[in-house]
């Protein structure tokens, strides 16, 4: 029998089966990345929340070797007395845990000696009136009234220098409303939220629509509670 002018050779594909599996592949691929990007997104927030529990370690030994207070800040102070090199003592590689993975601006801040975390303005800058007098400090993390509701450190707004300078925020202004609190933080750090560290230690991931939430009705989440 002649074989047909047009038949395929046994074992080819015709256009259309080609077609149809570069098709299905095109799917299966559009299924998947949304998946790895969600987990590569995951990998990152949980590599920050290791590395903000270890900051937290390290503020505990600070506070343990100079009478409860914690590290200070440049406010009033030289760029060589960010708070971070302050508990290079008691973290071992500072470099390794002082950039969030998910930062976009993490290899600016690692080139000027900058950090992806930055202090609490309550719990790390006292506030004195124009003749030094302190009104109100939060500094001394043994007498806080409830470390586990105190944010001691945040990760760094975008909007936020990239130098050792931003290394605070300027919290007691958050009464202006949400958009004071974004120049200082990232609320969407990772995708719709942020990790947040606390004066005993623990690190939680927050939802920025529940804190706006609080800023927008007067409840200004960074001020420790009493």
């Amino acid at each position: 029998m002649k074989r047909c002018l047009f038949s395929r050779p046994d074992g080819a594909f015709t256009l259309i089966e080609l077609l149809v599996v570069i098709a299905i592949i095109g799917i299966l691929a559009g299924m998947l990345l949304p998946s790895l990007a969600r987990a590569k997104a995951k990998g990152k927030q949980t590599s920050c929340m290791s590395s903000m529990r270890q900051i937290g370690l390290g503020m505990r030994m600070y506070a343990d070797d100079n009478a409860g207070f914690g590290p200070t800040t440049t406010h009033g102070a030289g760029t060589n007395a960010s708070w971070i090199y302050q508990l290079s003592g008691y973290v071992g590689n500072v470099d390794r845990i002082r950039i969030c993975p998910a930062d976009p601006k993490g290899q600016q801040r690692l080139t000027n000696s900058a950090s992806s975390y930055t202090l609490n303005e309550y719990t790390a800058v006292d506030l004195v009136d124009p003749f030094g007098v302190k009104l109100e400090s939060f500094r001394k993390l043994d007498a806080l009234p409830k470390p586990s509701g105190t944010i001691t450190t945040f990760e760094i707004s975008d909007a936020a220098g990239v130098n050792t300078l931003s290394d605070h925020t300027h919290s007691r202004n958050w009464y202006l409303g949400w958009s004071s609190v974004t120049m200082d933080i990232q609320p969407n750090r990772h995708g719709t939220s942020a990790n947040y560290l606390y004066a005993d230690g623990h690190v939680e991931n927050i939802q920025a629509a529940k804190l706006k939430t609080r800023i927008d009705t007067g409840d200004n989440f960074a001020k420790p509670p009493q």
